[in-house]
């Protein structure tokens, strides 16, 4: 039986960061695990997924339904049937919060080719971080949205635009995260990057 998230034949990385077994990225470590990413369309999609945080399922649908993103407004409008989550708490969700270059970053991923299916997107992963010399013990799809969460909270974003972002309630958010501690670098890292891409802004 496939597993969804894959670390059989792993050891656990005891200098990495983990929640719930899934991997953690702090900045330096996306940046070089994206530059091992060897095409394009690849390169986006990891990007996509990480600045957005949404589910990998919701970037599948959403290449199917480019009117759920609004260039004036710069956001995604996530509605019931995009979702389709079990234990979804909010009817609608909106991802603000985005980069200015977002709309190029969209134009990539709307003019590449569909996304795979998670099981091939989670033998990618693996193979690039054997290749960019990552131990691949939870690195997954859910990979990009545990660290966008994790670096927001650590950053000071205002947790309730955390929770309406990824779609959690706060008891959830706060209950993955407790005990999570980056290095003071790690952190100038984090809200440096989250500056850059318009997610901690300083009327936050």
């Amino acid at each position: 039986m496939k597993e969804k998230y894959p670390v059989s034949g792993f050891i656990r990385d005891k200098e990495a960061i983990y929640v719930n077994g899934i991997r953690i990225f702090v900045p330096v470590e996306y940046d070089r695990f994206k530059a091992g990413i060897p095409k394009k369309r690849h390169k986006t999609l990891f990007e996509l997924s990480t600045i957005t945080g949404m589910r990998y399922a919701e970037i599948q649908r959403l290449y199917d339904h480019p009117e759920w993103y609004s260039e004036s407004r710069n956001q995604i409008r996530l509605n019931e049937d995009a979702q389709k989550k079990v234990k979804r708490k909010a009817k609608e969700r909106t991802i603000d919060l985005l980069p200015s270059t977002f709309p190029y970053i969209l134009d990539q991923f709307f003019n590449g080719p569909a996304p795979p299916d998670i099981d091939t997107w989670n033998q990618d992963l693996k193979r690039w971080a054997i290749k960019t010399n990552f131990n691949p013990f939870g690195i997954s799809a859910k990979t990009t949205r545990k660290s966008i969460e994790s670096w927001m909270l650590s950053s000071g974003v205002p947790p309730f635009k955390v929770y309406q972002r990824q779609g959690h309630d706060p008891e959830t958010s706060l209950y993955h995260y407790q005990g999570l501690s980056f290095t003071d670098i790690e952190m100038h890292q984090i809200k440096k990057r989250l500056m850059e891409w318009g997610i901690l802004r300083t009327d936050s």
